[in-house]
């Protein structure tokens, strides 16, 4: 018997709004943010697992859906406008970062602005953020008006998903909303890097290699 892949399980039914979104999806989707549930959607990368980053709700129900660590701070999307109201940095080296990758597959660790939501600091008072180069990921940022959590959308320790229905099996019906923008073809995660020591370092191996990064500045 040949081996099924996740992607081809035959998912439990769920909710799913088809990307790009007609006027009905929009509005779908607006009060979903509003309402702070928590919505699954495709990324530069694989599919993310998220909702408003204002929300404790939606941080708490991220955790208990993706059965990981608290331990184990959560990803944060967003756009230049909300950057500085997280994140606060001085160094030219992150602006360059910034102009050299974003948007797309970088997570960068900053510094975390002091006016920052009590259920997002952590103890290192850091903050991991990309700017996806995602048209879902952007366009839900505008029409909720707020930053996204947008860990991946996987239990915790299960391969990530490519596909809507693969998240639809792996969560269940444990999402309000599923965006569907298609199968995904790119493999990696986002490359992480901390930029909160002398020489930045890499945390995660990803869709930026080193050696681009070198090409900016000094990273190990």
């Amino acid at each position: 018997m040949n081996k099924t892949s996740q992607n081809d399980i035959v998912a439990e039914k769920a909710d799913l709004v088809d990307f790009p979104f007609s006027k009905k999806a929009e509005s779908t989707v607006s009060a979903a943010l509003a309402n702070n549930k928590v919505l699954a959607f495709p990324t530069e990368t694989f599919y993310g697992l998220g909702g408003n980053a204002l929300s404790n709700n939606v941080v708490e129900r991220v955790y208990s859906i993706k059965q990981r660590s608290r331990k184990k701070p959560l990803l944060v999307l967003l756009t230049p406008e909300w950057l500085p109201r997280l994140c606060l940095w001085n160094d030219s080296r992150i602006n360059d970062l910034m102009a050299a990758f974003w948007p797309g597959p970088l997570t960068l660790i900053l510094a975390e602005n002091p006016q920052l939501p009590k259920h997002l600091r952590n103890a290192d008072q850091t903050l991991a953020v990309r700017y996806s180069s995602s048209p879902v990921a952007q366009r839900l940022i505008e029409l909720g008006n707020c930053p996204l959590i947008g860990t991946s959308a996987n239990l915790a320790g299960m391969p990530e998903c490519s596909s809507a229905n693969a998240v639809s099996v792996q969560l269940k019906n444990q999402l309000e909303l599923i965006i569907d923008g298609g199968e995904l073809t790119e493999f990696q995660p986002s490359t992480i890097v901390n930029c909160q020591c002398e020489t930045f370092e890499v945390l995660r191996q990803g869709a930026i290699s080193l050696t681009e990064l070198n090409q900016i500045c000094e990273v190990r």
